[in-house]
Parts: C-alpha cells; structure tokens; sequence
C-alpha cells in the first residue's frame, strides 16, 4: 500500500512586503493550513496602480502553502480579515495542484466535500494566468522589458539556481548554470500569448536552451491591504 494518499490540493501564493510572511503564515495556520515555504524576491512594477498596491521595485517575500481544497475559502478569508494585515500591501491567488503526496500522519485527507475555492464575498477580477520565466541570473529585467512591450504591468523575480550537475544538463535543452532568476508575472489571460511572444522575440538571438516559460491558469485573484 502507497503510505502517501493523494489528494487534491490548491497552491495558495502570498506575494507581500518584506517581513509580513511571519504573520500570513500564523493567520493561516488559524484557519487549518500547516505550514508553507517562504521565497525572497523582488517587485518589477512600474505602473502607478501597482506603486499604490505596493507591489513595485522593492523587496518582497512569497508564502507558499498547499491547502487540501476544503481549507482555500477558510484561509483565503482568514487572510483577508486579519487586522494584523489590515495596513500590509500585497496580493494572493490560487493554483490547481493534483496529487499531492504527503504522510497520513501530518495532513490526514479531508473527508469533507469538495467546496469552490473562489470566496463568495472575492471581488470580481478578470481571469489571469500566472507566466513564469526561468532564465540565467541577470536576465529577469530583459524579461520583464519585453512584457511590459506587451502589456503587462509588473512581477516578482526570485533568485534561484539550477542543480548544476552534468547528468541533468539535458532538461529542457536548459544550460545548467548555477545561478538563475524566476520571473512570475501576473496576466490576463487574453494577453498572456502577446507576453509570451514579446518575451520569445526579445531571446531570438540568444543561445538554444537559455531559459524555459511556461503559464497556469490562476483560479482565484485578491489584492491584501488598502484598496485605495
């Protein structure tokens, strides 16, 4: 017998200020969630609107926490409710994740029915994508100049490095280098294939296996904080 149940799951992702991760994470485990992984990064924003959400050309951290379906309503409105938050700029949305494996012991399977992940009282926003962006160190800020030429208004870009070992060098054609950058960008789905193509135009002349984009579908979109 498989000792790690599958169950479906939803990626929950916390962009916000630096230094706030500490509180999503207790808000979140209030309401069911048992852990997450935080990432540092940074903004990439240059649209006015983004700069009163907070979300432009600062430091950043990214909460990561996979939630059994059940738990996303709860923890989505635990966030944001909390008056520890009230005041913090940031965003959330979620992925769909399937077959998520982990100890019977640490996250037993629900037994609750399945609920829809979109909280009743979440304000109405058009469908994104999530576009993410795995190129060598340095070469975020050319991604994020050849979407802003096709509409998009800004992104996180996290530090990262590849496994730099000879065998796992064939990987998507990927020259293993240690040293990479993530960009994630928000999109709305009708724009995502321009962004895209903008981003494959800018690295035409660049060498074959330079980096790899690949785009979810985002399920729910929040903005945390101020709204104004």
């Amino acid at each position: 017998m498989n000792p790690f149940p599958e169950y479906d799951s939803k990626l929950l992702i916390v962009v916000i200020e630096k230094h706030k991760c500490d509180s999503v994470m207790a808000e979140a485990r209030k309401a069911g969630a048992l852990g997450g992984t935080v990432m540092l990064g940074r903004g990439t924003a240059e649209n006015r609107w983004l700069r009163l959400l907070g979300l432009d050309d600062v430091e950043k951290e990214l909460l990561w926490t996979l939630l059994p379906v059940p738990l996303v309503a709860p923890v989505m409105s635990a966030l944001r409710s909390a008056p520890c938050l009230a005041k913090t700029r940031g965003i959330m949305f979620t992925l769909d994740v399937h077959a998520v494996l982990r100890h019977p012991l640490s996250a037993p399977k629900p037994s609750s029915p399945l609920e829809n992940t979109m909280p009743a009282n979440c304000p109405e926003a058009p469908a994104f994508e999530l576009l993410s962006v795995i190129v060598n160190s340095g070469n975020a800020d050319l991604v994020m100049d050849a979407a802003r030429k096709a509409g998009a208004s800004g992104g996180t870009v996290i530090n990262a490095r590849g496994t730099a070992r000879p065998e796992d060098a064939p990987f998507f054609g990927i020259t293993i280098v240690p040293e990479k950058e993530m960009v994630m960008i928000l999109s709305p789905r009708g724009k995502t294939d321009e962004i895209m193509d903008s981003i494959k135009a800018e690295f035409h002349d660049a060498d074959p296996g330079s980096g790899i984009a690949f785009r979810m579908p985002v399920e729910a979109f929040e903005v945390l904080g101020p709204k104004s």
